[in-house]
């Protein structure tokens, strides 16, 4: 059975179980008193979330070389396409957008416009991890959670107290000429592993191979190090993160408001946190079912009434949805419409697709 096989029975399954977790008596009620003008200020912050993200963006690329606003947006909307439908684009996600830019800006240094992804991410998650933990340390020392739940969570979070650790020693404590040795051997082993038959067909040698690779590290730690030095540019990241992120959070205390149940701002910051922790570390596209199950059992976790839950849950995917299909699939529809991040070699081609396909009317 193919992956995506199983991942369509598993969001099969999670929307049987939704729905008979419902309470079709209440649901009737609810859905009639839905005030809809608080889901249209939820678009709206929705909306102001992704112009952030595209505002903060911007700011790390013009470091480099400036960029339209309207082209980082459509670039950002179309990259969620992506993020949302194809597992291996969540998984490595950036690749993507540093192709993008190289090809907007016909600046072919790749690290360094995936160095300005990477510091996007990076003040992301330093912001993003303040709530998460403390939603952990909320849920663990105040909730009354299952046994299992309780140990999942605290093995994650010593799993990345070990990360974090090891990162350390690898800085201060390990051998320098160690870690170059051992990146070496780790590089030459990769290019010559079996399954790894594409890189080989791309690289004539192994020389190339490594040269085209350290040259690429060696741009992208000297883009990123000098981002990380500009305090004025990291203070309006950092900013404009926070921002972003008090959108994001408005915006699904307007969907509880919406459908007239009034959430606690401690049960709001743990229950969201959790949930956008876990659907970004989960190795799937958060496809129809898997979030909504995730976010139903988190909120049913903190309290909330499992109805209102799976109400809360459809109403925020139906709202993210718009955004990163209709207004994602338009801003492809755009950007491809005007050649805008093709590379010339795929523009020229569609120019004589165009040329031929007028001379066979002729």
């Amino acid at each position: 059975m193919k992956p995506g096989e199983i991942i369509f029975i598993f969001r099969l399954l999670t929307l049987v179980i939704i729905l008979r977790l419902i309470d079709y008596q209440q649901l009737v009620i609810i859905l009639r008193s839905i005030d809809p003008n608080m889901v249209i200020l939820a678009i709206l912050l929705e909306l102001c979330g992704f112009l952030i993200w595209a505002l903060k963006w911007k700011f790390l690329v013009d470091r480099l070389k400036p960029v339209k606003f309207s082209i980082l947006f459509l670039g950002l909307m179309g990259e969620n396409v992506l993020n949302t439908n194809v597992a291996r684009a969540r998984t490595f996600g950036g690749f993507g957008k540093a192709m993008f830019l190289k090809n907007v800006t016909n600046d072919h240094r790749h690290a360094n416009w995936y160095a300005t992804i990477v510091m996007d991410q990076t003040t992301n998650s330093f912001v993003f991890s303040i709530p998460v933990s403390f939603s952990l340390i909320f849920v663990l020392l105040f909730l009354d959670i299952p046994r299992w739940l309780s140990i999942l969570l605290e093995v994650i979070a010593l799993i990345f107290f070990l990360l974090a650790f090891f990162a350390y020693l690898s800085k201060h404590k390990i051998n320098r000429s160690a870690q170059v040795s051992f990146f070496y051997l780790i590089l030459k082993r990769t290019y010559y592993f079996s399954l790894f038959k594409f890189i080989r067909k791309r690289f004539d040698s192994y020389q190339i191979f490594e040269e085209l690779l350290i040259t690429g590290i060696a741009e992208f730690e000297k883009t990123y190090k000098s981002i990380m030095k500009d305090r004025k540019i990291l203070s309006i990241d950092i900013g404009l993160s926070v921002l972003m992120f008090a959108f994001i959070y408005l915006k699904t205390y307007m969907i509880f408001q919406s459908v007239g149940y009034d959430i606690t701002i401690a049960d709001l910051i743990v229950s969201l946190s959790l949930v956008l922790w876990l659907i970004s570390i989960l190795p799937i596209p958060g496809g129809l079912g898997i979030k909504e199950l995730i976010m139903v059992g988190i909120y049913s976790m903190v309290g909330i009434p499992i109805t209102i839950a799976v109400i809360v849950s459809l109403i925020d995917r139906v709202i993210y949805l718009f955004f990163v299909i209709f207004i994602a699939y338009a801003a492809i529809f755009i950007m491809r419409l005007f050649h805008i991040g093709q590379r010339k070699e795929d523009k020229a081609k569609d120019d004589m697709q165009g040329i031929i396909d007028i001379d066979n009317l002729r």
